[in-house]
């Protein structure tokens, strides 16, 4: 980090307690979802049926759509768990805005590494089916304001520049971070995925240009 940079406390994301039955209802979801997971790695999305999921997960037809309206809808409960958890990693978090924002991406690039076989089968899926491409790409939009909150603090503690629109950092950060998913799982994860996302970061608060010439 710079030297010039100072730490700043980032924004804290208040979660609200959840009740029982919402537990309850939340355990049934990801009991589903890791179920239809398992089946998708081993035998792949197409062959599997909702039928197949809902043996597996010992539910009932109509529980499982109460969840999720179609099985391609499962493709995007990955993206949204993983929101969910960058709120808490961000609520938890106690410096500045930079080293937010670098805790959240490597955060991202960890629990890639740790669901590989899961993040390899949802980014080839979505990226073949038009309707799941559609709402992935509507999903981005909660990553993109979270950075922005992050971005936004900092511009207010000084630690970041003022004449860029948070939004669209947190839109750059994210279309890059995106990009590097997608060519790791192109080519068979043979890159350093945590540190091409840190470079990434490097290039978006530093820049390309040489600054000793």
């Amino acid at each position: 980090m710079p030297e010039n940079i100072k730490e700043n406390p980032a924004p804290a994301v208040t979660v609200a307690p959840r009740s029982r039955r919402e537990r309850k209802k939340e355990r049934t979801r990801q009991e589903i979802y890791r179920a239809a997971m398992e089946l998708f790695v081993v035998r792949g999305f197409d062959a599997v049926t909702v039928e197949d999921i809902c043996q597996a997960a010992d539910v009932a037809k109509g529980t499982f759509f109460l969840h999720f309206p179609t099985k391609d809808a499962l493709l995007l409960e990955y993206g949204a768990q993983v929101t969910g958890e960058l709120e808490e990693v961000l609520s938890a978090h106690r410096s500045g805005a930079i080293s937010a924002l670098r805790k959240m991406l490597g955060f991202l690039a960890e629990r890639t590494l740790k669901h590989a076989d899961i993040v390899r089968l949802v980014v080839r899926e979505v990226m073949t089916r038009p309707t799941a491409l559609v709402s992935a790409t509507e999903q981005s939009r909660d990553l993109v304001y979270l950075l922005a909150t992050v971005v936004r603090q900092g511009q207010v503690s000084g630690e970041l520049r003022h004449r860029v629109e948070p939004r669209l950092a947190a839109g750059i950060i994210t279309a890059a971070y995106f990009a590097i998913i997608t060519e790791w799982v192109r080519c068979g994860g043979k890159f350093d995925l945590a540190g091409a996302v840190q470079q990434s970061l490097d290039v978006v608060f530093n820049g390309l240009a040489d600054k000793k010439k």
